[in-house]
């Protein structure tokens, strides 16, 4: 099977490399940032780029992202760019190709107040009932990917 992963070169995406490469499934790995693990380098917001990546693709592990750490040194834009622009990118031209398998990484972030146990609780119970409030960009860019998401399926 040959199977892109997003974000490669991240903590994720690297170790599902890692481990995908282990069991002897052809990966192209794809991230901003070259590395041992990372194949094809670029970014998701470039959709031709991202065409190029998926074609001849079974499976696409999307963990690429910009993160809660970036969201002081990254504009609310480059979240919206990367985490929404981004995931729509890989959603369609996953489809245009005909890859049959796509996985989205999400985040708790993505829960942010909801997470907040009630006082009798030692955790917050998460189901699929659970609105997302999220406290940050990174959050709520999170969430509408995952929304775009819903709409391809």
């Amino acid at each position: 099977m040959r199977i892109l992963v997003t974000g490669s070169s991240g903590h994720l995406g690297e170790a599902l490399v890692r481990v995908l490469r282990s069991k002897g499934e052809e990966i192209v790995g794809l991230d901003l940032l070259g590395s041992e693990y990372t194949t094809a380098v670029g970014s998701i917001v470039d959709r031709d780029f991202v065409r190029g990546c998926v074609e001849g693709v079974d499976a696409i592990l999307h963990t690429a992202t910009l993160h809660k750490p970036h969201v002081g040194s990254h504009s609310r834009q480059s979240f919206v760019d990367t985490n929404i622009t981004g995931t729509l990118n890989m959603l369609e031209e996953s489809v245009a190709a005909g890859v049959a398998c796509f996985v989205f990484t999400s985040t708790t972030s993505a829960f942010g107040r909801a997470l907040t146990p009630t006082p009798d609780a030692p955790a917050a119970w998460i189901t699929e009932d659970v609105s997302s409030i999220p406290r940050n960009v990174y959050g709520v860019t999170k969430t509408a990917a995952e929304d775009i998401c819903e709409l391809v399926h």
